[in-house]
């Protein structure tokens, strides 16, 4: 599942056009994916928030 997760991210965030050349630049990169997914995931949910307070005000 952790893996497929990878290539999700990669994909979507276009990481996929990143070559890493070496060990400690790959590593580099799949915490830049994993940083921007979580990202992504709490902006949507810090909008959502908003929207469901502003709809109960």
């Amino acid at each position: 599942v952790l893996e497929g997760s990878f290539g999700n991210e990669k994909n979507h965030y276009h990481l996929n056009k990143i070559k890493a050349r070496n060990q400690s630049t790959e590593t580099c990169w799949i915490f830049f994916g994993i940083l921007t997914a979580n990202a992504s995931i709490i902006s949507k949910r810090m909008q959502q928030a908003a929207q469901i307070k502003s709809t109960a005000a």
